[in-house]
């Protein structure tokens, strides 16, 4: 929401005092009619205003007849589909809406503005910390959402007497912070000091808005962002500051997610964070300093993803863990070969089977369908697989090939050597798949059957024989569909409506 003023919302014409030039006496007779008339005008416009309030209370369909705390509730939903965002909104309707909207705390909860707001004119700027103070008391007690942005107008400098009043304007409410977004320069997060344990704290996202060179200040020089309180369960996200300039107590943080730090920084989190569950990284580059070879056993952390981490970043990462509670894995970065076969894989068997979903996106690499077997065999429990990308064809034809053949026999210890047994989704997306007979096979087998398999390719070629077999699964109740997205449509539907002549066959 924007901050709006009252100027904005009540600008009335107001009456101007004469100044007559006429010397030795009072206003002449012009003037003082120039000011009776205003004076009129002043008082129509007092009777409009009231007149309006009464035409708005009549008109008023259902708001103002609901009883307060029913009103109140459809303000409170109606803001999700305001794009002013600002309760202000209502209060410029009428009194009654107003007064409502004044007396109605949760819509002053949620408080978002720009350094420098585009709305800041010099008339705004007197006395900001005022219109921010306003806001906040109106909200009551309850917990605070705060987003606040930097709005670029050249190189950023340290913030202005009248910025930073508003800052400790939002520091004083530290104590309800629970949702906070910062989407500032650097040098303006040292001022955010709460002045009381933010208690309430769950959420916590800081992103820095400085270019490239200005991100690669040396650590010393950077202002840190500090949180001294031992916060509840918390999700923090950070976006060009380093974690090592970040003063928070991570004993209870639950979700990490970083982009653009070091490695370093990022293992001395995991480190300090017991309670984590998810983490996402994005970007980390290498170590700016020695880490310990100490593997890091997490007992807690179900969610890791991995989104453009190089080489050796990736191998360096996940050699340094064991996560026994691992779930859901998902790896978005180019690996070179033997990473999925050697690393990935001895990470998959050091934290143990428990993993139950694998995404995994390759758009240039190609591993060799042995590795990424290798790496399957370490999960024989996995429910979910995702692949992505153009380096993967020769995976997914052999995983189809795999899946299609019969059931492994029971070995002698006991246990079923099949391929990846519990599978019950499968997604491929890339740009040509060439084992389309293998589908039909895979459904046959009963342990198959509750099997959802989603592909999408670039461009779909596939026998009439074959098709035929697929549109029959699908009738039968399977879980089976088929793209092309060059045409964006449902391979299998046209086939059923047009036949082959559709695709040029």
């Amino acid at each position: 929401m924007v901050l709006y003023t009252r100027r904005e919302l009540e600008m009335e014409t107001r009456v101007r005092v004469a100044h007559c030039g006429i010397a030795g006496g009072g206003p002449c007779s012009a003037c003082k009619e120039a000011m009776e008339v205003e004076q009129k005008i002043q008082e129509l416009q007092q009777r409009h205003r009231q007149l309006r309030t009464k035409m708005n209370a009549n008109h008023d369909p259902f708001v103002l007849k609901l009883p307060p705390e029913i009103a109140s509730h459809i303000f409170v939903l109606s803001m999700d589909n305001l794009k002013t965002k600002t309760p202000y909104l209502f209060g410029s309707v009428c009194r009654g809406w107003r007064q409502l909207a004044r007396s109605t705390p949760q819509l002053w909860s949620k408080l978002a503005f720009f350094f420098p707001s585009r709305r800041m004119d010099s008339t705004f700027m007197e006395n900001p910390p005022h219109l921010v103070v306003d806001w906040l008391e109106r909200s009551g007690g309850l917990p605070l959402s705060l987003q606040v942005s930097y709005y670029p107008s050249g190189s950023p400098q340290s913030p202005p007497k009248e910025w930073l009043s508003i800052i400790n304007v939002l520091n004083q409410h530290s104590g309800r912070w629970h949702d906070l977004v910062f989407d500032l320069p650097l040098v303006y997060f040292r001022h955010f000091r709460p002045t009381s344990p933010p208690q309430n704290l769950r959420n916590v996202s800081i992103f820095a808005t400085d270019d490239p060179d200005a991100a690669a200040t040396d650590i010393s020089e950077r202002p840190s962002f500090i949180m001294n309180a031992r916060l509840g369960p918390m999700k923090f996200r950070v976006d060009g500051i380093p974690l090592k300039a970040v003063d928070v107590a991570w004993e209870s943080l639950v979700q990490l997610e970083v982009t653009d730090a070091s490695l370093d920084g990022v293992l001395e989190v995991i480190r300090s964070a017991p309670l984590l569950e998810k983490c996402c990284l994005a970007d980390i580059s290498p170590p700016t300093v020695g880490v310990s070879e100490t593997i890091i056993y997490h007992s807690r952390l179900r969610t890791l993803e991995l989104y453009q981490l190089h080489g050796g970043v990736f191998t360096e990462l996940i050699n340094l863990l064991e996560l026994p509670s691992l779930e859901s894995w998902l790896i978005d970065s180019e690996l070179e070969q033997n990473v999925i076969a050697v690393d990935a894989a001895s990470f998959l068997r050091r934290s143990g089977p428990g993993l139950k979903s694998l995404e995994l996106y390759q758009r240039r690499e190609k591993p060799p369908f042995e590795d990424f077997t290798r790496l399957l065999h370490a999960a024989p429990h996995l429910q979910s697989l995702k692949l992505e990308g153009d380096g993967l064809p020769l995976v997914m034809d052999n995983i189809l090939e795999q899946m299609s053949a019969p059931p492994a026999s029971e070995s002698q210890s006991g246990h079923s050597a099949e391929f990846l047994p519990e599978l019950r989704s499968l997604e491929l997306v890339s740009s040509e798949l060439t084992t389309w007979e293998c589908i039909p096979r895979i459904f046959r087998w009963p342990h198959r059957k509750l099997l959802r398999l989603d592909i999408e390719m670039g461009t779909v070629t596939i026998s009439d024989e074959v098709s035929n077999e697929l549109v029959r699964l699908v009738d039968q109740g399977f879980k089976l569909c088929i793209y092309e997205d060059l045409t964006q449509e449902d391979y299998l539907q046209v086939f059923r409506e047009h036949g082959a002549l559709e695709y040029g066959m």
